[in-house]
C-alpha cells in the first residue's frame, strides 16, 4: 500500500481508481471527498498491520 505523502500527490480521480484496482472499496466512494478517502485507507492500513501475524524467527542453521 502506498504511503500518505504518495496518496495525498494523486488527484481525486486516481485515488479512486487505486481504491477500486487495490480491492479497498467502500460505500459512496465517488462523492467522498479525497481527504476522507485517504483517511479511510489508512485506517484499512493500521487494521491490516494489526492482524498481521508476527514474523516467525527461521530455526537457526547449524554448520556441518
Amino acid at each position: 500500500m502506498k504511503t500518505r505523502s504518495e496518496l495525498e500527490a494523486m488527484t481525486v480521480k486516481k485515488l479512486r481508481r487505486y481504491v477500486i484496482d487495490t480491492g479497498n472499496s467502500f460505500p459512496y466512494l465517488g462523492e467522498t471527498r479525497k481527504a476522507e478517502i485517504i483517511d479511510k485507507l489508512m485506517k484499512i492500513q493500521a487494521e491490516r498491520e494489526d492482524t498481521k501475524p508476527a514474523p516467525t524467527k527461521a530455526p537457526p542453521v547449524q554448520p556441518r
